[in-house]
């Protein structure tokens, strides 16, 4: 039975960052973290990021992998699943914020490397995007596969009027990637 509450929980920050609602000094200005991304839309350039941030710390803890999908954000909540959309190409991902960043003056995300590489920003190094997060059960979903791709163990749902574990469950979703840094340990 606890662990038909264990999902609905993963998107309310129970396995994630505490960070929702505090604020970070960047180059003398101050930032403020989202209390949610629920809604949360915007349009800007974004930006990519590899060396020499690759291998260092992100400001979700993780190791910075510029070869797997994430992205970098100044005000969304950590582990925030974004859609973004190159407005000069049409092509859309999803990749999840685990990073703080870009710290440059008009730009919004900071794509990994392979995420840039799948959106066509690689090359120009810049691209107008639309980014709209994604909140609720499908990033729940996402989260649960990306755990799955990770090699950690998938919680499972009981139904309604079961116990885990009675035959009466279901494997959450499962495949996923993640990592990211534009400021170090911390930020």
């Amino acid at each position: 039975m606890l662990l038909a509450l264990v999902l609905p929980l993963a998107n309310c920050g129970f396995f994630f960052s505490d960070e929702k609602g505090k604020s970070y000094v960047v180059k003398g200005r101050r930032y403020h973290v989202l209390t949610a991304a629920k809604g949360f839309r915007e349009k800007g350039l974004a930006s990519w990021y590899g060396e020499p941030f690759h291998g260092r710390r992100t400001a979700s803890g993780e190791v910075y992998d510029m070869d797997k999908l994430s992205a970098a954000h100044k005000t969304l909540p950590l582990n925030t699943w974004v859609e973004v959309r190159n407005l000069d190409n049409n092509r859309t991902m999803t990749v999840r914020i685990n990073d703080r960043g870009p710290f440059v003056p008009g730009r919004i995300i900071d794509l990994s490397r392979a995420a840039a590489k799948e959106l066509g920003v690689y090359g120009p190094g810049v691209a107008k995007v639309q980014l709209k997060a994604i909140t609720g059960r499908r990033a729940q979903q996402l989260a649960a596969v990306e755990r799955a791709n990770q090699g950690l163990p998938l919680l499972v749902l009981a139904e309604p009027g079961r116990q885990a574990g009675s035959g009466g469950t279901k494997p959450a979703p499962s495949a996923g990637d993640g990592g990211a840094d534009d400021l170090g340990p911390g930020l």
